[in-house]
């Protein structure tokens, strides 16, 4: 092979490795992390609530020969709720009250009828998933009680009311009649012998509230409690935890990608959580608004425990609130310790603030009784305030006003200490002077 040959040769083979070079260059695409893309992060486990886990019932008043009883026993509302998630309901509409003759309140509350009552007004669009509605199109409504009345079972088929206290609007669905006299037999039949009797006190043209004619024996509390992982929470929250930097604060912890902001409020167990892009006015209806809130739990940290439950919503505000029941009974605290509170922004959530513990196990020698005024004493109490608007008064109820401690061991627990609550729009108050539990505080 001459010289000029084996020349030619390695420049071709160099134009060939150049070109080959060239041609990678241009090609090459790196595998970048994906800012958003969470595919390979924690995800936390924990048990999925669906809608009837959630939104129940938090209480069954009975009303008969001009006597009212009530439960809010969770296990005979477990088993209402069984039944009545069996029947079909057919030929959902709105009733006028004009039609029915008779005011309102007398309506809702009359002689020989069960009233199983909410928290808050639930959509129908959401809580169709619970029962069993035939209709291909359902009028759009919110409703806080379901009323079975039994004067009006009759023929095949009879009447089931969806009541909006607040709205004073009337939704029927009708029901066989025989699932509804079996329901009755089942529920209604003997309840003045299970239930304490309760009396009805108007506290304005629109309102009436029932609560117990004697004295309430309701056991004192106290848990050792679990703790959730922080750092799972952290991954589950912010769109991409390598950047996500740590900074302590004089209460506990701070974490922040530069736009989200998690606090860890380590004195009282809480966690806040915020994301200021999302602030927006775009409002979601309510059944989008509570689901979206219940799905969103779901796939963030759980609900640590099987024990909260819907109990508030403004559409306006595009914000939620579920709060922890024990035994039936809601629990409060001023801190925020007993409650998961959403508010919604654009896409995505704009606030998101819940506790991070669990109550793990009761304390069996830390039970005890408690006696608590009756109803008529708690009602004469809120009318001698000059502060209290009474006609104001949306609510009363018994809860447990929950506060931390430390046990020898220095291991945390909390107590529930039973206490009567009254209502005014969403917010509930202890009632004032000797009516049981630790009377300081506000919710």
């Amino acid at each position: 092979m001459n010289f000029e040959r084996a020349k030619s040769i390695i420049l071709i083979i160099l134009v060939g490795t150049s070109i080959f070079l060239t041609w990678s260059i241009w090609t090459y695409e790196p595998e970048y992390d994906k800012f958003g893309d969470r595919s390979n992060y924690i995800k936390i486990k924990s048990d999925v609530q669906i809608v009837s886990d959630v939104v129940k019932p938090v209480s069954i008043l009975f009303h008969g020969n001009g006597r009212h009883f009530q439960t809010s026993d969770p296990v005979e509302i477990n088993k209402m709720e069984k039944e009545f998630s069996q029947w079909s309901f057919t030929g959902v509409k709105e009733i006028s009250v004009k039609r029915l003759q008779r005011k309102f309140d007398d309506f809702v509350h009359e002689d020989g009828s069960i009233e199983i009552e909410f928290s808050d007004d639930v959509p129908i669009s959401l809580y169709k998933t619970v029962l069993n509605i035939t209709d291909k199109d359902v009028p759009s409504f919110s409703f806080d009680r379901i009323i079975i009345k039994q004067k009006d079972i009759s023929g095949n088929e009879s009447a089931v009311y969806f009541v909006s206290y607040d709205q004073e609007k009337i939704y029927q669905g009708m029901v066989d009649s025989k699932r509804l006299r079996d329901f009755m037999d089942d529920f209604y039949t003997g309840s003045y012998s299970k239930h304490p009797e309760y009396t009805a006190e108007t506290i304005n043209s629109k309102r009436t509230l029932f609560v117990p004619e004697k004295s309430i024996e309701v056991n004192r509390l106290q848990y050792y409690i679990d703790n959730l992982d922080i750092g799972n929470l952290k991954n589950a929250l912010f769109n991409d935890p390598k950047y996500v930097r740590q900074e302590p604060v004089s209460v506990g912890e701070e974490y922040t990608d530069g736009t989200r902001l998690m606090t860890i409020n380590k004195e009282n167990y809480l966690i806040s959580y915020i994301n200021p892009a999302q602030k927006s006015k775009l409002l979601d209806s309510s059944g989008d608004l509570l689901q979206k809130s219940i799905d969103f739990i779901n796939d963030h940290a759980g609900w640590e425990d099987n024990n909260y439950r819907f109990a508030y919503m403004s559409e306006n505000e595009q914000r939620v609130v579920f709060r922890l029941f024990v035994n039936g009974y809601p629990a409060f605290n001023e801190s925020g310790m007993t409650e998961i509170e959403q508010i919604w922004g654009k896409e995505e959530i704009y606030s998101y603030e819940r506790p991070y513990f669990s109550l793990a196990s009761v304390l069996p020698s830390e039970e005890s009784v408690e006696t608590l005024p009756s109803g008529r004493e708690v009602l004469n109490q809120l009318k001698s305030k000059d502060n209290i608007d009474f006609k104001s008064v949306e609510d009363i109820s018994i809860g447990y006003k929950l506060h931390k401690s430390l046990d020898s061991k220095l291991v945390t627990l909390v107590t529930l200490e039973p206490t009567w609550y009254y209502r005014i729009g969403d917010k509930w108050f202890i009632v004032p002077g000797d009516t049981g539990g630790d009377q300081s505080g506000l919710e």
